[in-house]
């Protein structure tokens, strides 16, 4: 096939490709909405194994995940505590970080169906999955057995081992001189020649001349040994303990093939010999050397995506035999974001500059403020020493240390005071909230309430790890908000991660308030064949601050929040709080190589709000009084709202590899729901497969049955799909969409709605 021929066929199968994808119009993704949830990956190299830690902007609980260990996807089933657990998080990307230590991977969030992630690699690793991090409990830590062995081999392994005895003396003896290169010679097969000679001298053991030959190989006018004549050279410096020099000689060839899998294994063969050099010097001065860095990475990624929407509804009236229709274009949304990280280090120090930001264009929006929202997520600076500080300035994520917000404006200093055991860490800021108001554009900065002015320091301690297993850490924090306080806690997380068992607990207490914020206990046990998993967690939801007030006082102001106010804003913070429960208990079995069966129980109950100050503000004074008319004044604000009452939510769960076809993870999962106000059932079916390295598709589907205390039968189903094509190894293109049919049935109306939604996009990564 021509040239010629193969062009037109690569560009008629991208044609069909996204003709077929755009003419579906009912491929995934709701509305994006505004939380964005996962915050960031790192890669840290350990003694024994490579450990992805994936970061989160809020705490994020191990439920469990499939494989076991071993496989090129994995998949974990999260929870989120500190959020809406009805949430509908957006659809979230990121690619792995430079790194030589484990395949290239992608990370999904969240999955279809679920608010778990799947990690897909180049290839299949050996993993294990625990949340046992001392620095934060928003992160969950997957460790990957290094492609390289932990410790530097004394010698390559692509080098065949010595024979046991001296080649037989009586035999034709091997000579190693270094053949004349006569005019008229073909330079590639001279060149072949030299190579063939100079790795059988390295057999026998002969350095010198593998090093005669190979450097006579160099010498030669460029040609197709010469990549490998490089790094053969190095090999038989490191053969003859001239590990400086060989050193010169791998660090010349990553200059010279900077790309490519060889250089990843010549990278690994360089760190395996500044480790012995590190080793060897040691040895000799009876003192541990710092291992020499010196490196510059940029890299991020950055994507653009458009998001669609139309409805349809059908409703008639039952009594007076009338049916009306409408139809709507309910979403047209353009959304570009980037994510851009640059790091430099420098032996023991650590530098890093991370912005992050979205910008949403609705072409739907009626006001120019809705119309177009940029976001700056997030803008910080980082160094670090190793085992002596950190310290990070800038807006930042806030979620450890008893900080509530998603992100913050400010510092966090963290100085090591025992290495691997003790850290004191200093953090103040200010929260990035935004409006309180119900016509808001959530997560907008021009939102943002400048008239509170909130602000907050905390000092918290790492301690541990304690016998290789416990560690924790002890909070206290301060928030003010227009000069008094907003929140005053004081808390510990505890952290525990040894032999398959995994477990975490939270204590947060206002003393300001002498509340209870959170207990929490969230626990995984990982025997041979079962996962068991438990989550009790009691909370205020949402945290207990003064500033809550602010959900049932109309019209507040900078004025609003002061210390002639105070103690009515508090009595009435209290009263908006809910509390809520929440009880899990579940397990997994393995029950064949491909296949796991699994199932929990779920308890959960939110309270209701108690009867509230309806607050008002006296026209021409800055003074709260109590509305005398709070029974009957809807205008002045929240009234007091029911509880949900026990909600009791049965579920059993099928996860399999290898179904329907291979490359493929199913995962169907069935629940049935009762609580005072209504009964329901689910049944969602996930599959994720994967036609080679490049294409991955993703379909799912929702059956809904739900019947209320008032007789009320609504019926949904949702089918989607998504698809992503990697291609140039990185850019990937992405398209989903879906169908959603919802009928609502009772004895006086019906009410049938059909939506269809879509987005299609394209992201770029680069390092």
């Amino acid at each position: 096939m021509t040239g010629v021929d193969t062009r037109k066929l690569r560009l008629a199968a991208w044609a069909i490709i996204l003709c077929g994808f755009f003419s579906l119009s009912a491929l995934v993704a709701p509305a994006p909405v505004a939380a964005q949830v996962l915050d960031h990956i790192e890669i840290v190299e350990t003694p024994t194994a490579a450990e992805i830690h994936i970061v989160f902007n809020a705490r994020a609980l191990y439920l469990r995940h499939t494989p076991s260990q071993q496989g090129d996807l994995i998949r974990l089933f999260l929870d989120f505590p500190d959020l809406d657990r009805s949430f509908r998080f957006p659809r979230e990307l990121a690619s792995s970080p430079p790194s030589d230590l484990v395949p290239k991977f992608t990370v999904t969030f969240p999955d279809q169906g679920t608010n778990g992630l799947s990690i897909r690699f180049a290839k299949p690793v050996q993993f294990r999955v625990s949340q046992r991090d001392i620095r934060s409990s928003s992160r969950i830590v997957i460790s990957v057995k290094l492609e390289r062995p932990a410790l530097p081999p004394p010698l390559p392994h692509e080098i065949e081992a010595p024979p046991a005895t001296p080649p037989d003396a009586t035999g034709p003896k091997l000579s190693f001189e270094v053949p004349p290169f006569s005019p008229g010679m073909n330079v590639e097969t001279y060149a072949e020649d030299l190579m063939k000679l100079g790795r059988k001298a390295l057999n026998v053991g002969e350095n010198e001349k593998a090093l005669q030959i190979f450097n006579a190989l160099l010498n030669l006018p460029p040609n197709k040994q010469s990549q490998a004549a490089q790094e053969w050279v190095g090999v038989a410096r490191q053969r003859s303990k001239e590990y400086e020099k060989a050193k010169t000689e791998y660090e010349l060839y990553l200059k010279l093939y900077p790309e490519g899998e060889d250089a990843v294994r010549v990278r690994q063969r360089l760190a395996s010999l500044q480790e012995s050099i590190s080793q060897l010097a040691q040895a000799k001065t009876g003192r541990s050397t710092k291992k020499k860095i010196d490196e510059m990475r940029f890299y991020g990624s950055v994507y653009t995506y458009y998001y669609g929407g139309y409805s349809q509804t059908e409703t008639t009236d039952k009594v007076a035999n009338t049916t009306t229709n409408r139809s709507s274009h309910d979403q047209s949304l353009s959304q570009t974001a980037f994510d851009v990280t640059g790091r430099y280090r420098k032996d023991e120090y650590d530098n890093k500059l991370v912005m992050r930001g979205t910008q949403s264009y609705d072409l739907l929006a009626t006001s120019d403020t809705r119309r177009n929202i940029s976001r700056l997520r997030a803008l910080y600076y980082e160094h670090a020493s190793q085992d002596s500080y950190f310290i990070r300035v800038g807006r930042q994520p806030g979620n450890t240390g008893g900080v509530l917000d998603f992100r913050f404006d400010g510092a966090w200093v963290r100085y090591v005071a025992v290495p691997q055991f003790f850290n004191v860490n200093l953090i103040a800021g200010q929260p990035r909230q935004f409006s309180l108001t119900s016509n808001f554009v959530p997560d907008d900065p021009r939102n943002f309430r400048a008239d509170l002015k909130r602000y907050f320091y905390g000092v918290n301690v790492d301690i541990g790890p304690i016998g290789q297993a416990w560690n924790s850490n002890l909070y206290f924090i301060n928030q003010m908000v227009n000069g008094i306080v907003d929140r005053r806690a004081v808390g510990t997380e505890l952290r525990y991660a040894a032999n398959g068992k995994n477990a975490f607990g939270l204590i947060d207490y206002d003393v300001s308030y002498n509340v209870l914020n959170v207990a929490m206990l969230n626990g995984t046990w990982v025997t041979e064949g079962t996962t068991y998993t438990l989550l009790v967690d009691h909370r205020r939801t949402p945290y207990l601050q003064t500033s809550n007030a602010l959900f049932g006082t109309p019209n507040a102001t900078l004025q609003t929040i002061n210390s002639t106010n105070e103690s009515l804003l508090r009595e009435q913070a209290k009263a908006v709080t809910a509390t809520s429960d929440l009880f899990l208990i579940g397990a997994l079995h393995t029950v064949s190589t491909d296949w796991q069966l699994g199932g929990d129980f779920r308890y959960n109950k939110i309270s209701g709000t108690g009867q509230t100050n309806c607050l008002i503000i006296l026209p021409g004074t800055t003074t709260l009084f109590i509305n005398p008319n709070a029974q009957t004044d809807a205008a002045c604000s929240l009234q007091a709202q029911p509880g949900s009452g026990s909600i009791l939510t049965y579920s059993a769960q099928v996860i399999g590899a290898k179904f329907p076809f291979e490359n493929t993870t199913f995962v169907a999962n069935a629940s049935y729901i009762t609580s005072p106000a209504y009964r329901a059932q689910s049944l969602t079916i996930n599959s994720l497969a994967r036609f080679g390295p490049q294409l991955q598709i993703d379909g799912f589907v929702l059956l809904y049955h739900q019947k209320d205390s008032f007789n009320v039968d609504l019926y949904r189903a949702t089918p989607t799909i998504r698809m992503n094509y990697r291609f140039f190894d990185d850019w990937t293109f992405e398209a989903s969409g879906g169908y959603e049919k919802t009928l609502t049935d009772s004895s006086t109306f019906k009410d049938s709605t059909a939506r269809q939604f879509f987005f299609f996009g394209l992201r770029r990564d680069f390092s």
